[in-house]
Parts: C-alpha cells; sequence; structure tokens
C-alpha cells in the first residue's frame, strides 16, 4: 500500500514560513517552509536540518482549516522521523507531532495544550480570544 494511502490524516499542500529548534535548547531557531501539513505533522524544507529521532519544537500559524481552530500561532511539539535531501543544500524533513500548545499574541502564553495524536485536551490555560 502506497504510504500516502497510510496516512491517518488528510495532508495539504500548503506553503507556510514556520521556525523550529531542538527542544530544550539555548540554540538560535532555523527557519523552513511546509512543504505539506496535517494536524498530526508536517514536512518541511530547511537548509539546517535536526537528525532523525530529534524533538523539535515548531512556531507557526496553521490554518483554520487544517486544525479546526482559529489561532493565532501554533507552539508544537514533535519528533523527526525521516530526513530526505531535497536538492542541493536543502533538506525535506517529516516531523510527526506529539502536542500542540495554542499561543495568544502579544503575551505568548499558550491557552491550551492538545495531543496529537488523539486531540486529546490536555490543558485549559485560559479561554481562546
Amino acid at each position: 500500500m502506497p504510504k500516502s494511502d497510510r496516512r491517518a490524516t488528510l495532508r495539504f499542500r500548503i506553503a507556510i514560513p514556520l521556525h523550529f529548534q531542538l527542544a530544550k535548547s539555548s540554540e538560535p531557531e532555523c527557519a523552513a517552509e511546509t512543504l505539506d501539513v496535517s494536524s498530526r505533522g508536517v514536512c518541511m524544507e530547511t537548509e539546517a536540518p535536526p537528525v532523525i529521532g530529534a524533538i523539535v519544537e515548531i512556531r507557526l500559524r496553521l490554518p483554520e482549516m487544517i486544525m479546526g481552530w482559529r489561532v493565532p500561532e501554533w507552539r508544537i511539539t514533535g519528533q523527526v522521523v525521516h530526513v530526505e535531501s531535497s536538492e542541493p543544500g536543502k533538506y525535506g524533513v517529516g516531523v510527526q507531532f506529539h502536542y500542540y500548545e495554542a499561543m495568544v499574541a502579544p503575551l505568548d502564553v499558550p491557552v491550551v495544550k492538545v495531543n496529537a495524536t488523539s486531540a486529546r485536551l490536555i490543558a485549559k490555560v485560559g479561554s481562546l480570544i
């Protein structure tokens, strides 16, 4: 069965700028852009690929059609599941989401935290704006 037929959620081919860094790292964020995205993961293109198995934190704005919620910015924790060279100096990086946090601007504080695999609400810090 082709890989695309086994996906649990619909993927959207959309280019969204994002920033990521290794979890619990003091290193600066790296820039990337989505190639496709779903509620459970992302394939992104970057010049600074993390290693397979790394836990990364991603910041991006996801359209309401993907997540079902209108949120200014998402902070997402996930695990790198594949890295492939797409062209010289560019890499396609697949990240499986573990948790999302809906962030409220300009305070940059989470208002909800959701388990990505079950869409189960973990914590509600405040109400969505």
